[in-house]
């Protein structure tokens, strides 16, 4: 796979933090965001190479931002935080090399989940060809 994304599009997803969106009032979601642990990070930018934004004009708030906030909460909800400094230490504690292995793992076994699902999660996220080549091939 080659990968090269101009800078809009593989940085988009990081907008507010890594996926920050709020709905209120003004119509904006906002999920706080912040110590974002390198395991959810790459995988926001994963779903930003997929799905992210092609230019800086456009909607702020698509795809790829529903997609980043949706990572986030299923990080959340499987890891029990997202912020690196309060992870590290417990998941060192139970990996003999005292490495975040398993958040990697993890991590990206959610990122996964999140962008062959997307279309099902954000009806205007549209799967990438190249994902969808994948899926024929390993069916």
């Amino acid at each position: 796979m080659k990968v090269k994304p101009n800078p809009p599009k593989i940085a988009s997803g990081f907008h507010g933090g890594g996926g920050a969106i709020k709905i209120d009032e003004k119509g904006t979601e906002t999920i706080p965001t912040g110590c974002m642990c390198g395991a959810l990070a790459a995988g926001v930018l994963i779903l930003g190479i997929l799905y992210g934004r092609t230019s800086g004009a456009g909607p702020r708030f698509g795809c790829i931002s529903y997609l980043s906030a949706h990572l986030h909460r299923r990080f959340q909800e499987e890891l029990g935080g997202k912020c690196c400094a309060l992870l590290r230490p417990f998941y060192q504690k139970i990996d003999s090399e005292k490495s975040c292995k398993f958040l990697y793992q993890k991590g990206a076994e959610l990122a996964v989940e999140v962008a062959l699902s997307a279309p099902d999660l954000v009806p205007e996220c549209r799967m990438p060809g190249i994902l969808q080549r994948l899926i024929k091939r390993i069916s």
